[in-house]
């Protein structure tokens, strides 16, 4: 049986757990996750037949800087294994991981294949023109990733603006596969929407974007209603915004969770699924996340913010409202959702209508053929 490597500069997510679900029948898997020290972590479950091996080397979260010489380390380590594993596929979760499968692939093994994953576009890949040192940066990193995916067999993209915005201009198209971060069928028919005694306004996942949460506790804590605001997860803004919202008691924390085990009841706890994020970001405004997913399947309306990909799809699939990231409108929205049973009912049953479309197995299969087609 062939090997695959995952490689990863961080905890496993939901998200890679599910690529490695999808080939674990036909491949070898060996993962190799990065752990940076943080406090709270997030576990997750993955067949106890695979290697799975962890990488402990300190490193701050969100500072790039200073995350330069742990990388290097990681890098090293992480090669060290390659050595020893020789895998046939590296599947590598980033640019940072990308350089590891090149370098691998260079100098070790020159038939190993490499898949390259993208879930955000960074900021770099924004820049057009060179005229400061951040933007100079930007440009060498972008001649960098141009250099390294000459080398890879196939790139994976969780939104088709990625490949629109950046991706075309230098990989050919018949390399380049959209697979939608989307829940998995099998896990999440044990959801079942329960009555809650409040309307619960839910951000479950990463936890970040520290502006957009805080108007959102301000507007509930000014609205003279039953309203409780939710949140699940870890994240660069999760210490900051915990801080904030000390002594409110209509603001829950629920901390890291398992995925595979909690986020079916973490959903069950919820109302409505609150995805405004800071839109000066210019990924925010291309991406599709997973959060959109599970809302649908769970058939929960969201709020979204105007002009993104995220909430043009909203508005054409009516599964939630849309806001300009200001107080006034997100005031608006939660009251008609409040007074309204009729209007979620509608998007409930718009939600029901289209999440057959949005199960993850279908992407599985076609993710497993790609697999088998680059390495026969």
């Amino acid at each position: 049986m062939k090997k695959v490597a995952v490689l990863i500069s961080h905890i496993p997510n939901p998200r890679i757990l599910k690529r490695i679900k999808a080939v674990e029948n036909d491949f070898d898997v060996a993962l190799v996750y990065w752990d940076r020290g943080q406090l709270e972590k997030e576990t997750f479950e993955i067949n106890p037949e695979h290697n799975v091996i962890k990488k402990y080397i300190k490193a701050p979260q969100g500072k790039p800087i200073k995350r330069l010489i742990p990388l290097i380390k990681y890098m090293i380590t992480v090669l060290n294994t390659l050595k020893y594993e020789k895998p046939d596929i590296i599947h590598a979760a980033n640019l940072d991981m990308l350089c590891i499968a090149y370098l691998y692939k260079k100098f070790i093994n020159v038939n190993s294949k490499i898949i390259y994953e993208v879930a955000d576009l960074p900021k770099y890949t924004f820049i057009k023109k060179a005229n400061s040192t951040k933007t100079i940066v930007a440009k060498l990193l972008q001649k960098l990733e141009k250099r390294l995916t000459a080398k890879i067999s196939k790139i994976i993209l969780t939104s088709p603006y990625f490949w629109d915005e950046y991706f075309s201009g230098f990989i050919e198209v018949d390399k380049y596969i959209f697979i939608p971060n989307a829940p998995a069928k099998k896990l999440f028919k044990k959801y079942e929407k329960k009555q809650n005694s409040y309307f619960t306004i839910g951000f479950i996942g990463s936890v970040r974007y520290f502006e957009q949460l805080k108007m959102l506790i301000d507007v509930v804590e000014e609205i003279d209603k039953p309203i409780k605001v939710f949140i699940a997860g870890n994240g660069p803004n999760y210490n900051e915004i915990k801080d904030y919202s000390k002594n409110k008691k209509f603001v829950e924390f629920y901390g890291p969770y398992n995925y595979e085990k909690e986020i079916v009841s973490l959903y069950e706890k919820i109302d409505c699924t609150y995805a405004v994020y800071n839109t000066k970001l210019d990924n925010v405004k291309i991406a599709l996340p997973n959060r959109l997913y599970e809302s649908i399947i769970c058939e929960v309306p969201i709020i979204g913010t105007k002009n993104t990909a995220l909430g043009n799809f909203i508005e054409q699939n009516k599964i939630g409202n849309n806001i300009n990231e200001e107080k006034e409108e997100l005031r608006e929205v939660l009251l008609k959702l409040i007074n309204s049973y009729e209007l979620i009912g509608l998007y409930q049953k718009n939600c029901r209508e289209i999440k057959s479309d949005y199960y993850y197995e279908k992407s599985s299969e076609k993710l497993l053929n790609e697999y088998l087609k680059i390495t026969t």
